[in-house]
């Protein structure tokens, strides 16, 4: 229930605050500042992180009987 002029003052006011508190090194955050990640979070990360290494390394590994074929010399019996 602010006039906009009212509205921008007191935006005005939070951001100067923010930037006080960001100059001063001896401020240590609120836990609500900080991200926090529950186990499960974390694990699906963790999860997620490994899921996409597979993936890449499958890909790697179905490529490789093709990139052998080029490689070795194919060998034909003379009779």
């Amino acid at each position: 229930m602010k006039t906009p002029k009212e509205a921008m003052e007191l935006i005005e006011n939070m951001v100067v605050s923010d930037h006080a508190i960001l100059r001063d090194r001896t401020h240590i955050p609120t836990k609500r500042s900080l991200l926090e990640l529950s186990s499960q979070d974390a694990l699906l990360a963790q999860y997620k992180f490994l899921a996409k290494k597979l993936e890449t390394l499958t890909g790697t590994l179905s490529k490789l009987p093709t990139q052998l074929q080029v490689t070795q010399p194919s060998h034909s019996v003379v009779l």
